[in-house]
């Protein structure tokens, strides 16, 4: 049986935009998602992600931690939304946030996972949003 992360096909290529301000996870996705053929940028905070979409084209999906050091990241992200229509975000968090999936999905996000983060959960909604 082959293994879904490396013979990720759908993601070859595309650009994803890591947001998260802990080492340990960057370090995690970067391990895990470079073996999918995926482009990968990273930032820290929130003031770095607005200053990559001002600069930068749109990645095919942005990965952001709910909890930034400067900014709540799901309101981050749906104002971004707001301001580049077409965005797909999924947000990650390691914190059991009540409401959680319903404010997101009302948002307009594309989903949330929690971590520790499952490599197959990952990859299939990945995979689905950029579809």
């Amino acid at each position: 049986m082959s293994d879904p992360v490396n013979n990720v096909i759908g993601l070859t290529g595309k650009k994803i935009l890591i947001v998260d301000d802990d080492t340990v996870s960057r370090i995690f996705l970067r391990e895990l998602l470079t073996q999918s053929g995926a482009v990968l940028d990273f930032v820290r905070n929130g003031y770095e992600l607005q200053k990559y979409i001002d600069s930068s084209p749109a990645p095919d999906v942005i990965l952001i931690d709910v909890k930034l050091p400067d900014a709540d990241g799901v309101e981050l992200a749906a104002q971004l939304m707001v301001n580049r229509p077409g965005l797909k975000i999924i947000a990650e968090t390691a914190y059991a946030i009540d409401g959680l999936d319903d404010k997101c999905q009302q948002l307009g996000l594309k989903g949330c996972i929690y971590k520790p983060i499952n490599k197959d959960e990952l990859i299939k909604l990945l995979l689905k949003v950029v579809d």
